[in-house]
């Protein structure tokens, strides 16, 4: 079936059909095709709530040792320069223990040897002072050569 021709002094091709209503030319610049306008699905966050932390049970006599015992290691090198010799290395010894046996877990082992350096090293000072203070006294009553 063809169609009737437009009005005259217009082209449309011969195969449309004319509703007997003419558009006006467009006028300014080509408009660009509308894009479909898309939403942005809403998403709800999702609520967390953060755990309750319970303190860890540990085992018996654990707890009291949490924290490595004290190892006296300075104090023991200085009675042993300072005071007297032979207690003094045995202070020493007992005092590097104390870490390597809180480092291999026995806590036990490491109180008893914290224990032992700062005996040994009280010890040291003990016997330090009183010969030191004998040999003070015995030079003010020596007449001061």
């Amino acid at each position: 079936m063809a169609y009737p021709q437009g009005p005259p002094g217009e082209d449309w091709g011969g195969d449309t059909p004319w509703t007997g209503q003419s558009q006006p030319p467009p006028t300014g610049p080509p408009q660009p095709p509308q894009q479909p306008q898309y939403q942005q699905p809403q998403y709800q966050q999702p609520q967390y709530q953060q755990p309750q932390y319970q303190q860890p049970q540990y085992g018996p006599g654990y707890q009291q040792y949490a924290r490595p015992p004290q190892n006296y290691l300075i104090p023991a090198i200085l009675v042993t320069l300072f005071c007297f010799l032979p207690t003094g290395i045995a202070a020493i010894v007992f005092a590097t223990q104390v870490n390597a046996k809180a480092g291999a877990g026995d806590w036990a082992g490491a109180e008893a040897a914290s224990n032992k350096a700062k005996l040994w090293t009280f010890i040291s000072l003990g016997v330090g002072l009183f010969a030191g203070l004998l040999i003070l006294l015995t030079n003010a009553a020596g007449g001061g050569y």
